[in-house]
């Protein structure tokens, strides 16, 4: 969806810190692992929909995506034309079509745990 929905990326960058800080306010040690969309994946967030963009074309599916939600009207039908137009005229499968074969992607989510420093070791270093 990146294509088609720029402004997504633009809104997250903007709101939300990076992994990299929020592991840095924590402290001890911090493990930052990629979390793989799959194809199949029940959540229908805006991510999911890189083995299946028809369903950017269903209105239900767009007003119940938080990606969507989050944006102007006139960007949701905006971004519903160009997937329509690019799945009928074959360009979408010219260009992302190698996604259809995948059974896993890398949307950008991350799973970020963190280990507290002993507390001995906070004491000492305060």
């Amino acid at each position: 969806m990146k294509d088609y929905l720029s402004e997504v990326t633009e809104l997250d960058r903007r709101i939300f810190p990076s992994a990299e800080l929020i592991a840095s306010w924590h402290g001890g040690t911090t493990d930052l692992r990629t979390l793989e969309i799959s194809r199949d994946t029940p959540d229908w967030m805006l991510g999911s929909f890189w083995a299946h963009p028809e369903r950017v074309l269903d209105p239900e599916v767009r007003a119940a995506t938080p990606g969507f939600a989050r944006m102007n009207p006139s960007v949701v039908e905006r971004v519903a034309r160009s997937v329509q137009r690019d799945l009928e005229s074959g360009v979408w499968d010219e260009r992302h079509g190698h996604l259809r074969r995948r059974q896993t992607l890398d949307v950008g989510l991350r799973l970020i745990t963190n280990t507290p420093a002993p507390i001995s070791d906070v004491t000492a270093s305060a």
